[in-house]
């Protein structure tokens, strides 16, 4: 049992002293602990409780439909599969349930039973967004029982309540298994310009392989070449197989089961993304938000990985948002199933770390990635964030060291991201006080990403903390705070350079901003306490500062602070 449910269960049964209420009481318990357990995204312990509250109270439906669907979101198909046929035996409302439905037709699906499970999805379904998945999950029954081409047929009739945005992919996946190769190269390139997503751009690029159009496909990865991430790495792949004229075969022939993985996948990854959206959008019009909800798609995504374990896509989509919810041990579980052959190994490396950093386990983040780069010598994004945990943990000559290879790496011809290499080098020069060359990368940084305001904020930053280059400082912060109005750190700098020309009743304006929009950076809150000084409001000056040893400074900054609480600060003449 969890802490958090066995802390729940110490506060209600705390006065139960009566044996008659026992039943009562531990429907409650496990009910209360489900609710808490799935606010906070203990996805495990909420299927726990629930399946605990639904042997209590058998008769409640939504108690039920509740533990179906976390022990779904939790990976256990066949622990969620007998509540989903108790929802659908029902009748009446409870037999709306369209994710049991698809989740039955799922299970029928994988183990071939074909007119069962289409027997299944006709049942009705409560929401078009469900009704969605099952359809494309029903064309791909279709082919299964009689051939790609009745189901691009019936791909061709959904109804009107129907999401039909995936649909040129399968579309190009059935075409080319039914000969139709003209139809497939429309779809494909329909596909790739809408919403076909990962497997959409890895299925193009292994069709034209297969139709030997090296010119095409050659330009094709190029284009993708200069795409962040998986893409990267699966045109790396494409061009290689190209100059070793050994073409793809995946996606070639797709089974009825890995076809409908891709359909629940590509629903769950769209919602991820709109969510995303959704949030950032919200955090810049200043709300507060709460923990992040990924549950439908994290359900969505378990059952792809069900019906079609080797779709990496859907095994990192799980990872990804288990690492969001803490769930580390789960998230390494999912991601560690990807082969160092996948354009996913990257990233899925990446995350595992980022779990382990986030657990405060930086020596065996730094184990992974190095093991990770053994096996991916070429895996760009893994040097680069094994160089930023080495200079998370003050260890900057390694940080150097590592970003020397990468950039010696990249050529002369960067990629589009390699401005973030110059401005982590320029960061842990900086930390080991070597100014001329930290410039040199900072100025690099801008020279090559004009319009990203990061690089902009960091040359200019670390000007006017030197009282240097104050105008060209003052251009490139800006500029930064123009790109973006609502970065703490940005308008910081902006403050932070009113403060080195002596401005501070300027500097007071941004800084209190800057420290509104960033309430936890230590710096910021420092920057506050400093330009309350200058402006004789001591007693404030000197609550920043204590703020900002409170919330975790480096060791350079909290000896500069704790100085200042002690002495205060110099006066301007001897500054």
């Amino acid at each position: 049992m969890s802490l958090t449910r066995a802390l729940l269960f110490a506060g209600l049964l705390a006065g139960a002293g009566c044996a008659t209420h026992e039943a009562d009481t531990s429907l409650t318990g496990e009910y209360l602990a489900g609710r808490l357990a799935a606010r906070v995204n203990a996805i495990d312990d909420a299927a726990a409780a629930y399946s605990a509250a639904h042997e209590a109270a058998p008769g409640q439906v939504d108690i039920l439909r509740d533990a179906f669907f976390y022990h779904l979101a939790a990976g256990e198909i066949d622990a969620a599969a007998p509540y989903a046929e108790k929802l659908v035996a029902i009748g009446g409302e409870a037999s709306n349930d369209g994710l049991a439905r698809t989740l039955l037709a799922a299970r029928a699906l994988k183990q071939g039973r074909l007119r069962q499970a289409r027997a299944i999805l006709n049942g009705p379904m409560e929401t078009p967004f469900v009704k969605s998945v099952g359809f494309l999950t029903d064309v791909w029954i279709e082919a299964g029982l009689a051939g790609p081409e009745s189901a691009m047929a019936r791909l061709e009739n959904p109804d009107t309540d129907i999401f039909a945005g995936f649909n040129p992919l399968h579309r190009a996946l059935l075409a080319e298994m039914a000969g139709k190769i003209d139809e497939a190269r429309a779809a494909h390139q329909a596909s790739v310009f809408a919403l076909g997503g990962p497997v959409g751009r890895a299925a193009y690029g292994a069709f034209l392989e297969r139709r030997g159009d090296e010119e095409t496909a050659r330009a094709y990865y190029k284009l993708l070449e200069g795409e962040p991430g998986p893409a990267r790495r699966a045109a790396e792949a494409g061009l290689a197989r190209l100059d070793r004229g050994r073409a793809s075969r995946a996606y070639a022939k797709v089974s009825p089961s890995e076809g409908a993985a891709i359909a629940f996948y590509s629903f769950g990854a769209a919602m991820i993304d709109q969510a995303a959206g959704q949030r950032a959008r919200a955090q810049e019009a200043g709300f507060i938000l709460g923990e992040p909800r990924f549950n439908l798609p994290l359900a969505l995504a378990r059952i792809a990985l069900y019906l079609d374990p080797k779709l990496d896509e859907a095994r990192r989509l799980v990872g990804t948002i288990l690492n969001v919810y803490g769930d580390y041990e789960g998230a390494t579980a999912a991601l560690a199933g990807i082969a160092p052959s996948s354009p996913h190994f990257e990233q899925a490396r990446i995350e595992m770390a980022r779990g382990l950093m986030a657990q405060a386990r930086p020596a065996e983040a730094i184990n992974l990635l190095r093991e990770a780069i053994r096996r991916d010598p070429d895996g760009r994004e893994l040097r680069f964030t094994l160089a930023n945990v080495y200079a998370g943990q003050g260890e900057h000559d390694k940080a150097v060291a590592t970003l020397d290879e990468l950039i010696g790496r990249a050529g002369d011809e960067p990629d589009d991201g390699a401005w973030r290499y110059y401005v982590a080098r320029g960061a842990s020069y900086l930390e080991l006080d070597r100014w001329p060359d930290a410039e040199a990368d900072l100025e690099r940084a801008v020279e090559l990403a004009p319009d990203e305001p990061t690089a902009l904020n960091y040359l200019g930053y670390s000007w006017a903390e030197r009282g240097v280059n104050l105008e060209r400082a003052f251009e490139l912060i800006e500029k930064a705070v123009e790109l973006e109005p609502r970065s703490g750190a940005i308008i910081d700098s902006l403050g932070w350079a009113y403060y080195q020309l002596g401005d501070y009743e300027k500097a007071v304006v941004h800084l209190e901003r800057a420290a509104a929009l960033e309430p936890d950076d230590a710096t910021i809150t420092d920057h506050l306490g400093d330009v309350y000084w200058r402006l004789g409001r001591k007693t404030e000056a000197r609550y920043q500062w204590r703020r900002a040893l409170e919330l975790d400074p480096g060791v350079r900054l909290k000896a500069l602070i704790e100085k200042k609480l002690e002495k205060g600060l110099a006066s301007e003449e001897g500054a």
